[in-house]
């Protein structure tokens, strides 16, 4: 049988410079030279006439690892994967599974009802509901002039 190198498709402007990097140092193995243990999960971010909808995909956790915090408008979601422990008999030849600790942010629009909002884990998938408030339009007033 022969081994066949594969090459996966590039994503990213970063993983064509870490080709550049690998061709000048000859890297058969096709190792990226960024820091991979550096991740975010992917969201979408939804919005419907009633509520926003963030849907992030984060495989191989459970909901006790994943946190959901709102602080001064501000969503967060965080947890971390943990690493298969290593042990010197292991060599990979390449990892593309990202592990460690993760965050992201999103700023949210004054008209999320922040008490009411709601979040589910399924299969991987966090889902987080962000009920929208009436719109309540500024009372005008007309002001005498004296």
């Amino acid at each position: 049988m022969t081994l066949v190198k594969w090459t996966p498709r590039r994503k990213s402007i970063f993983e064509d410079m870490d080709s550049i990097v690998r061709n000048a140092f000859n890297d058969d193995w096709n190792f990226p030279v960024r820091d991979l243990r550096q991740w975010a999960p992917a969201v979408d971010v939804e919005e419907k006439d009633e509520y926003y909808n963030i849907t992030a995909d984060i495989p191989g956790l459970t909901k006790k690892d994943v946190k959901v915090n709102i602080t001064n408008n501000i969503l967060t979601i965080s947890g971390e994967r943990k690493t298969v422990n290593d042990s010197e008999k292991d060599h990979y030849h390449y990892r593309e599974r990202h592990y460690g600790s993760f965050s992201r942010s999103f700023n949210l629009p004054e008209t999320v009802k922040e008490d009411d909002v709601s979040a589910s884990f399924k299969n991987g998938i966090l889902a987080i509901t962000l009920p929208k408030h009436e719109e309540v339009l500024p009372k005008e007033r007309e002001i005498k002039i004296s």
